[in-house]
């Protein structure tokens, strides 16, 4: 499997092969952003693209993760993850691995914690990798 790191020079011609992964997790999102808001980001390298591949399933899977400078650490959030029908496991079992090319990245930037937004569902996968819950997010609109 490959993880790779989109620089941000190549996110114009990559952006139609990814559109559609990236807008699946926005679905499911509140609206806080919109696929346009998401491509802004990534070519004003706000935020950055990653995407999962193999032999097997071809592009199956996409990451977008931003650094977080809080005041006393970094902190790496991974706010949109898509992927094909049933390889999110296949996703994180590389992509949250101790070799992933995510996490050895995080590690030369002197990235402290990695953060993440997910539904309940992925707590006993993500467990795995020792992601805790640290608290839900509940929303009311007024």
């Amino acid at each position: 499997m490959n993880l790779i790191k989109i620089e941000t020079n190549c996110i114009e011609v990559t952006w139609p092969y990814v559109k559609d992964f990236i807008q699946k997790p926005l679905d499911r999102s509140m609206g806080e952003r919109n696929i346009e808001d998401i491509y802004y980001s990534l070519i004003h390298g706000q935020q950055q693209l990653w995407v999962a591949a193999d032999e097997e399933d071809g592009m199956f899977g996409i990451c977008i993760t931003q650094i977080l400078e809080y005041p006393n650490f970094k902190a790496l959030s991974m706010p949109f993850i898509g992927t094909k029908p049933h390889t999110i496991k296949k996703w994180f079992d590389y992509g949250m691995g101790n070799d992933s090319p995510i996490i050895k990245w995080a590690r030369e930037l002197g990235i402290k914690r990695i953060e993440g937004y997910a539904r309940d569902g992925w707590l006993k996968m993500t467990k795995k990798y020792n992601f805790k819950k640290y608290y839900t997010v509940i929303t009311r609109d007024i």
